[in-house]
C-alpha cells in the first residue's frame, strides 16, 4: 500500500511539472511574453502590411444589430492567421471587423500586430485608417469616407454609412494596410533544458521519500540525514574548469559503512552523484543545442513583400546577428522584371569567441532563408568590409538599376567582388555607376580611379550557373564619393 502511494505521489507531481510545462509555453502565454519583451528581443521589420479580401454582399446584414458572424480564414503569413471575423449592421452604418491571431514559436519568428512595441515596452496605436475599398474594376468606391478602430488584441474594423450600400451590391474588394511586421528572438537560449533538470531533480527528490520509507530500522531524524548523504554526494570541488566529485569520495573513505539504515544511506549518496553527473551535463547539453542552432531556418519571409532589406532585418531580428555585420558574399539572380530568382550571402559579425560566418540560402519558392554558421579566430578583412546593413539599404534600388540594364538577357546575375573590402576600382573599357542612396550615376574612364564596394552585374540566359558565364558585364561601386 505504501508503495502504491509513493507511486500515485510521484505520478502526481510528474503531471503537475508537465502540467506547468504546458501551461508555460502554450501559445497566448509565449505571445504575451514576446509583446511585453519578457525574455525576448523584439523589432520592427516592416510598417503597412496588408490583406485583401473580396466581400459578398450577402455578407451585409440588413437589420440593426444583426451579425453575420463569419471567421473566415482569409490568409496566413508570417506566423499569423488573419481572420475576418463578422459583418455587422448598426443604426446608421454597417461595419467590417478583422482579427489577426499569431501562433508564436518558442525560439525566434515573426508575427503581425496593429500596434507599435515601443523601446521602453509602452504600446503605441497603430493607424487603422488604412482601409482601401474598390469595385471589381479597382475603383475606390469610399473616397476616404469612412470611420476605422480597433479593439482588444489585434482586432480592426471598418465603419460604412448606410448611403454607400448600393455600392456594394455586386460586391467589393477590401485591403486592409495596418499590420505591423515584427521578429522576435528568445533571450534566455534553452529553456526546455532548465526543464528537463528540473524534472530531473523533482525525481530526485521523489525517490529521496521512497529510500525513507523503506528504511529497515527506526533511526531518529533519519529523513534529514538522508537529505545530508545526498548533498554529501553531490559535492563538487572545481579545479580551474574540471569539477570532482570530492563529497561522495569523502562519504566512501568515511561514512560508506554508516549503521543503521546503511543501504538507504549508501543510495542517497549515490543519488548526490548523480546531481554531480547533471551539474557536469547540462552545460554540455546546453552547448549541444546552442551548437545545433548553429544551423536555423527562418521562414515566412516573403521577399516581395518585404523586400531584400526586410529580409535582412528578420535576420537580425530572429538570429543570432547584430546590425554590426559586414557583408562578405553576396549573389543574386534576378530576371528582366526584376524578379528575385536566387540569393545567397554570407556576413561576418563578432563574437564572444571568435568571428561568426553566416551562409545564408534564400528559397523563394518556400520563402525560407537557411542559416548556416562557422566560428573563427581571425578575420583580417573585417574592419575593411561593408556594412551589412548599408547594403540591404540600398540593394533593392539596386536591384532595380540592374534590372533595367540587362538588355536582350532575361537574367541578370549580380556579385559582390573582393570579399566586400573597400576597393580602388580602375577597370576601362566597361560600363560603371557610382551608386549611393539617392542616385546612380555613370562613371567615365577618365574619374578613375575611384574608392568604393565593388558590385559587378551581368546577364546571362541560366537562371544559374558560374559567373564567368554572363556577358555584358557592368560594375556598380556602392559609397564611391561619400
Amino acid at each position: 500500500m505504501k508503495r502504491w502511494r509513493a507511486v500515485a505521489g510521484a505520478a502526481l507531481i510528474v503531471l503537475l511539472l508537465a502540467g506547468a510545462w504546458l501551461y508555460y509555453y502554450r501559445s497566448e502565454a509565449v505571445y504575451e511574453r514576446i509583446v511585453n519583451r519578457d525574455g525576448y528581443s523584439v523589432s520592427l521589420i516592416k510598417e503597412q502590411v496588408s490583406t485583401e479580401f473580396y466581400l459578398k454582399p450577402e455578407w451585409i446584414p440588413e437589420r440593426d444589430g444583426e451579425e453575420n458572424e463569419l471567421n473566415l480564414v482569409l490568409e496566413e503569413k508570417f506566423g499569423t492567421r488573419i481572420i475576418l471575423e463578422r459583418v455587422g449592421k448598426r443604426e446608421d452604418d454597417f461595419f467590417i471587423q478583422l482579427d489577426a491571431v499569431p501562433n508564436p514559436n518558442v525560439g525566434s519568428g515573426q508575427l503581425l500586430l496593429t500596434d507599435y512595441i515601443n523601446s521602453d515596452g509602452s504600446f503605441s496605436s497603430g493607424d487603422f485608417g488604412n482601409w482601401v475599398v474598390t469595385d471589381s474594376e479597382g475603383k475606390d468606391i469610399l473616397g476616404g469616407s469612412y470611420g476605422a478602430g480597433g479593439g482588444p488584441s489585434n482586432q480592426s474594423a471598418i465603419f460604412i454609412d448606410d448611403s454607400y450600400r448600393e455600392r456594394f451590391e455586386q460586391g467589393a474588394y477590401v485591403r486592409f494596410s495596418g499590420y505591423n511586421l515584427y521578429g522576435y528572438r528568445q533571450l534566455t537560449g534553452t529553456p526546455w533544458v532548465t526543464w528537463l533538470f528540473s524534472l530531473a531533480a523533482a525525481g530526485l527528490w521523489l525517490y529521496l521519500i521512497v529510500l525513507y520509507r523503506r528504511r529497515g530500522e527506526q533511526e531518529r531524524t533519519l529523513g534529514w540525514k538522508l537529505v545530508g548523504y545526498m548533498l554529501l554526494g553531490a559535492f563538487t570541488f572545481s579545479i580551474n574548469a574540471v569539477k570532482l566529485p570530492l563529497g561522495f569520495a569523502f562519504y566512501m573513505l568515511f561514512f560508506r559503512k554508516a549503521k543503521p539504515n546503511d543501504a538507504i544511506k549508501r543510495k542517497a549518496a549515490l543519488l548526490g552523484l548523480l546531481v554531480y553527473a547533471l551539474q557536469v551535463l547540462q552545460p554540455s547539453l546546453a552547448g549541444a543545442v546552442n551548437r545545433m542552432n548553429d544551423e536555423m531556418t527562418v521562414r515566412d519571409v516573403s521577399i516581395e513583400e518585404i523586400g531584400p532589406g526586410g529580409l535582412w532585418k528578420s535576420v537580425v531580428a530572429q538570429a543570432a546577428v547584430s546590425e554590426q555585420a559586414r557583408l562578405s558574399e553576396y549573389e543574386a539572380v534576378l530576371s528582366e522584371q526584376g524578379e528575385l530568382k536566387e540569393l545567397s550571402f554570407t556576413i561576418v559579425d563578432r563574437g564572444q569567441d571568435g568571428y561568426v560566418h553566416t551562409d545564408a540560402e534564400y528559397n523563394a519558392q518556400d520563402q525560407s532563408l537557411v542559416l548556416k554558421r562557422i566560428t573563427t579566430d581571425e578575420w583580417i578583412q573585417y574592419d575593411r568590409q561593408m556594412m551589412s546593413d548599408y547594403f540591404f539599404k540600398q540593394v533593392a534600388d539596386l536591384h532595380n538599376v540592374i534590372s533595367h540594364q540587362g538588355g536582350e538577357y532575361p537574367y541578370i546575375k549580380l556579385k559582390l567582388m573582393s570579399d566586400g573590402t573597400l576597393v580602388n576600382y580602375g577597370i576601362k573599357d566597361r560600363d560603371k555607376f557610382r551608386v549611393s542612396l539617392t542616385d546612380v550615376i555613370k562613371i567615365d574612364d577618365d574619374e578613375l580611379p575611384i574608392e568604393g564596394y565593388w558590385v559587378s552585374g551581368c546577364g546571362t540566359g541560366e537562371g544559374s550557373g558560374d559567373y564567368s558565364e554572363c556577358k555584358n558585364p557592368t560594375d556598380y561601386l556602392l559609397g564611391a564619393g561619400e
